[in-house]
C-alpha cells in the first residue's frame, strides 16, 4: 500500500510516499479501505517532534480516517493511535456512517465535533448563554460554534480573517467579538500569548475552556489574573479527548453523525488534498488560511 511517513522530525518536507506492506488486522481489530484522512494540528506537531506521544521518525501520521471494511463493504469512521495517512489503515474501533454523510465530512467532523461536543458538555454551556469562540474557523473553532448553537446558546465566532469572517457570518454566527465584551463560556483552542487578556473576558460564574494551542503555548504567568477575578467565581477548565474512555468516544462520535444526518452539524471540507501532497496539507493548515478541515485523499 501507499503511506505517508515522517522521515526525521522537522517542516513539511520529512513527510515520504512510500511503499509499505498491507497491515494485518489483529483479533476484534478492522481493516478500513481509507477514502479520506483527517489532517488536524496534533499531526503538525507530531512532525515536528513536539507531540511525546509519537514514537521515533519512521511512524504513519494521522489520527482519523473514513471508508469502507474490507470485505464487508461497510461505511465506518475511526479514530486511530496512527497510520491514518495511508491506503489502507487498522482499527481497534469503527462507527457506522449514516449514509447522508460522505467521507470527507465524516473526517471534516469526526475528532474536531467530538472534542467540541464534550467540551460543551464539560462546560455546562446552557440555552442562552453568551460563548466566544476563538479560532472559530478552523477544525474544532467551526465546530464548537456549531453544537454551542445548537444547545441554545449566542455564539461570537472569532477569526483574524475577514475572508473567513463572512463565511462565518453566513453560517449564522456573529463575528463582532468588541474589546469589551464578556462572555459565559470561553472556548479556546488557540492559547497563544493573548490567553491571559481572555480570561479576564469571563461573566461571573465564567468557564474558560482550553482545547488546544494552535497559536502556541501561552506566557508562564497567564493565569496569573485569575485571582484577580476571584469575586466573579470563574473556572479555567482544559479538555483532552485523551481523557475519554473508548466506550465515551464511540457513544460522542454516534451523537455527531446523528446529528449531521439530521443536518443540525455541518463538516467542512476546506480542503481535499491527494495524499501523495500530505506535505502541501501541512503547509496549507499551517498558513491559517484553510476554513474547516484539510482532507487527505488516498
Amino acid at each position: 500500500m501507499k503511506a505517508i511517513t515522517v522521515h526525521s522530525f522537522g517542516d513539511g518536507g520529512v513527510l515520504r510516499l512510500v511503499d509499505l506492506p498491507d497491515p494485518v488486522p489483529g483479533p476484534g481489530q478492522t481493516l478500513v479501505e481509507v477514502e479520506a484522512a483527517g489532517v488536524g494540528y496534533v499531526d503538525v506537531m507530531s512532525r515536528r517532534g513536539q507531540d511525546p506521544g509519537f514514537p521515533a521518525p519512521g511512524f504513519v501520521p494521522g489520527l482519523e480516517v473514513a471508508g469502507v471494511v474490507r470485505g464487508t463493504g461497510e461505511r465506518v469512521y475511526a479514530l486511530l493511535d496512527g497510520g491514518g495517512y495511508a491506503e489502507l489503515a487498522v482499527a481497534d474501533d469503527v462507527v457506522e456512517l449514516p449514509p447522508e454523510v460522505s467521507p470527507a465530512q465524516a473526517v471534516a467532523l469526526g475528532v474536531n465535533a467530538l472534542t467540541a461536543l464534550l467540551l460543551c458538555e464539560r462546560a455546562g454551556v446552557a440555552p442562552g448563554e453568551s460563548v466566544l469562540v476563538r479560532g472559530a474557523s478552523g477544525g474544532v473553532g467551526l465546530m464548537a460554534a456549531q453544537v454551542a448553537a445548537h444547545l441554545g446558546a449566542a455564539v461570537t465566532a472569532s477569526t483574524r480573517s475577514a475572508a473567513h469572517a463572512g463565511r462565518l457570518g453566513g453560517l449564522g454566527f456573529s463575528t463582532r467579538d468588541g474589546e469589551d465584551a464578556a462572555y459565559d463560556v470561553i472556548v479556546d483552542p488557540v492559547a497563544g500569548p493573548d490567553l491571559g487578556r481572555h480570561l479576564g473576558r469571563l461573566r461571573a460564574g465564567g468557564r474558560y475552556v482550553l482545547c488546544g494551542a494552535a497559536g502556541g503555548l501561552p506566557a508562564p504567568d497567564f493565569a496569573a489574573g485569575l485571582l484577580g477575578l476571584f469575586p466573579r467565581s470563574p473556572s479555567l477548565l482544559m479538555f483532552s479527548l485523551s481523557s475519554v474512555d473508548a466506550a465515551g468516544r464511540r457513544s460522542g462520535l454516534k451523537t455527531v453523525f446523528d446529528l449531521a444526518a439530521r443536518g443540525v452539524l455541518r463538516g467542512v471540507a476546506g480542503e481535499t488534498v491527494p495524499l501523495a501532497q500530505a506535505s502541501l496539507a501541512h503547509e496549507r493548515l499551517e498558513s491559517g488560511a484553510v476554513f474547516g478541515k484539510v482532507v487527505l485523499s488516498p
